[in-house]
């Protein structure tokens, strides 16, 4: 197991940010147009216990189908930091919409989407955190989900 080099690329060829608040041409998603509505979503406890959901799925399912492969996701995980941390991060932070916590959910998706991408091989269904890559693509950024996960639809900003 190891970090795709090409999911790291297409994290670094993002233009971050580029439609905050604006229209968006994606269909499954439910926008948001309001900045204060957008940090009160990303910040809830709502939209933390929908991701670490995610990525409990994967764990959970990675433990009891493909144990041999899951004994080296500590070592993954701290790889994927810090790749996001040396790379990535960087140009996040250039944008002056990025606080703390919006950083830390940011972050947050994108290393368990090079975790979820290093595993997916052994992953059914659609894989959840490349979904919010795509919304991250677009130059939106993943703040909440509107339903009970897994059935619902993201919130964006």
């Amino acid at each position: 197991m190891n970090i795709s080099r090409l999911a790291v690329d297409r994290l670094l060829k993002i233009n971050w940010f580029i439609n905050l608040g604006k229209p968006t041409v994606l269909y499954h998603a439910t926008q948001l147009t309001d900045e204060n509505a957008f940090i009160k979503e990303i910040a809830s406890g709502d939209w933390e216990d929908t991701t670490l959901e995610a990525r409990n799925e994967i764990t959970g399912h990675l433990a009891k189908k493909h144990s041999n492969d899951y004994q080296e996701w500590n070592t993954l995980a701290r790889e994927a930091q810090g790749i996001i941390d040396t790379e990535i991060t960087p140009l996040v932070t250039n944008n002056e919409v990025v606080q703390h916590v919006i950083l830390d959910n940011i972050k947050w998706d994108l290393i368990n989407y090079l975790m979820e991408d290093a595993y997916k091989k052994h992953l059914k269904g659609s894989l959840f955190f490349e979904s919010l890559i795509n919304i991250y693509e677009h130059g939106h950024i993943p703040c909440g989900w509107n339903g009970k996960w897994p059935v619902g639809k993201l919130i964006i900003y």
